[in-house]
């Protein structure tokens, strides 16, 4: 289905309490929510691609394998919060108050700070890239597997692994890395059309279903 064609209201709020609410796989992608209350909320495999979430409270919420790509946060409270493999792609983070939030295994690419509140100046677990990785960091071994997954609709809307104007989403492919080889990739990439049944959003499913392709190689 076209992005067109989607209900972006099923997860769009207003004025609205969803406290201590749990969202598991669930696409908020181009949803627009406003002065909405999430504390204590948990967000696990979550895609807020090009989503507003401004003005809302997350406070004391946990955010797990979730990608913010092009997301709007502005005004929003991160208060307590815990990021974990988390990435952060072009977002605006204006006023976003980000005070005793923690981060674990997360990326923040493209994404400026400076007008944030609170935001961590130093942290271990937080991995800060001005721009993404170069499209010549892919070796050509590498991107013809991954071009060869264009084919698969799932694959290719999910944004992972394909970019506009036939590039490669470097930044997928370096989250990769922190887990398999050149090698690796090269082999099990292209049986993920085997495996993946279904739409998915994030780089977290991706690294799911590797998993899987490479247990099945050992087994």
């Amino acid at each position: 289905m076209s992005l067109k064609g989607k209900n972006r209201a099923i997860f769009s709020y207003n004025d609205v309490a969803r406290n201590e609410s749990n969202f598991v796989y669930k696409d908020f992608e181009k949803t627009r929510s406003y002065h909405s209350s999430f504390v204590g909320a948990k967000f696990t495999g979550i895609s807020f691609r090009a989503a507003h979430m401004k003005y809302c409270n997350f406070s004391s919420s946990v955010f797990q394998d979730s990608d913010f790509v092009g997301t709007n946060l502005r005004g929003s409270i991160f208060s307590g919060v815990h990021f974990k493999n988390c990435i952060f792609v072009a977002s605006v983070l204006d006023k976003t108050n980000f005070k005793n939030a923690t981060f674990e295994n997360c990326y923040l690419v493209a994404t400026g700070v400076k007008t944030a509140k609170n935001f961590p100046a130093n942290c271990d677990g937080l991995i800060i890239l001005p721009s993404l990785p170069p499209q010549d960091s892919i070796t050509y071994e590498l991107r013809t597997s991954i071009e060869s997954l264009r084919d698969n609709d799932l694959i290719r809307r999910s944004n992972t692994l394909h970019g506009k104007n036939g590039k490669v989403n470097t930044l997928t492919i370096m989250v990769l890395h922190n887990d398999y080889t050149d090698e690796e990739l090269i082999r099990y990439l292209p049986m993920l059309p085997q495996y993946v049944s279904s739409q998915f959003y994030t780089v977290s499913y991706l690294k799911t279903m590797l998993k899987k392709i490479k247990k099945s190689y050992i087994i």
